[in-house]
């Protein structure tokens, strides 16, 4: 049987027979996500365990709710102190502070308007325009510096939300692991929304993906980043409007231009970001962006792809 996933955009599935005979396989809870599933279809049970406790790593380090045992996001929101964390952290913070340079609808300081949206969409409300202005300035007013020996200080109030960025950053990391020790046959799923493709055993290494809200799209790729934002999975309608947790940080809005993007690169944290930030973009902004960056993506709007450079 034909190796098939199923991508509904935040969540993949394993819908036929893997034809691989040698699978390692491990699953887990990681990024607040109960979807992540890590397939090798070479290497050892330590390569296994070598790529979960990477992204177990990045988990830890970009929680911005939870203190965990080292030094990480929620850590450093709760002073204006400096902190000092650990280098995976401090290099992750520093690409969040440059990739908003090129996806301009993400930004990483809109932890505290993301939360406040959080908690008004739990009770089916709109925020007030009260609420988003006096967030919106607390975000233009907060930054972070970097200093020597792994310090960060967050100066002002906003604070730091890693979501958009971290599973791909992660991925990336998992995939100069790999490389390393040579390993090219893999699947990792990230929580759906994020995904690493290396090359199956069969079909010139091609995975088959179908999107589970356009069945009958599919598209056949290996060696990739895939990368997906959706209102389908955590949206919240009231009245004829649905709500995003993707919170747009130039005008504080939750009311997503695009309902749906798929990004595919060959860099996770790109892809996490552009997907993120896409959400909110014009058609004609993302190809300004596809071209310069060298994306593909596929836009859906009212359960139809409005855009798509995605090969076949």
């Amino acid at each position: 049987m034909k190796h098939k996933f199923l991508l509904p955009l935040l969540l993949v599935t394993l819908s036929s027979c893997n034809t691989n005979a040698f699978v390692l396989q491990k699953q887990g809870f990681l990024f607040n996500t109960p979807g992540i599933v890590l397939k090798l279809f070479e290497g050892e049970e330590k390569n296994l365990q070598d790529v979960y406790d990477i992204l177990s790593y990045y988990d830890r380090l970009s929680d911005n709710y939870l203190a965990r045992d080292i030094s990480n996001v929620y850590t450093i929101n709760q002073t204006n102190d400096e902190v000092t964390v650990e280098p995976g952290l401090y290099q992750l913070l520093q690409t969040s502070i440059s990739v908003s340079e090129v996806a301009k609808n993400y930004n990483a300081l809109c932890g505290s308007l993301s939360k406040k949206w959080k908690e008004s969409l739990a009770k089916k409300e709109v925020l007030s325009q009260t609420v988003i202005d006096e967030e919106l300035n607390k975000m233009n007013l907060t930054s972070i510096s970097f200093l020597d020996d792994n310090k960060v200080k967050r100066s002002g109030e906003s604070e730091i939300d890693l979501g958009g960025i971290a599973k791909g950053y992660a991925l990336d990391k998992t995939l100069d692991y790999l490389q390393e020790n040579e390993l090219k046959h893999y699947l990792l799923n990230a929580g759906s929304s994020s995904i690493l493709l290396g090359e199956k055993t069969s079909d010139n290494g091609f995975f088959t993906i179908q999107l589970e809200e356009i069945p009958s799209k599919f598209l056949k790729l290996k060696n990739c980043f895939i990368s997906t934002s959706s209102i389908s999975k955590q949206g919240v309608k009231i009245g004829d409007t649905t709500y995003s947790h993707i919170i747009n940080p130039s005008n504080g809005s939750a009311i997503n231009v695009n309902d749906a993007v798929i990004v595919v690169t060959q860099s996770g944290y790109l892809g996490d970001a552009l997907s993120t930030s896409m959400m909110n973009n014009t058609i004609e902004e993302i190809e300004i962006l596809e071209s310069t960056l060298d994306v593909k993506t596929i836009v859906i709007k009212n359960k139809a792809i409005i855009h798509n450079t995605i090969e076949e």
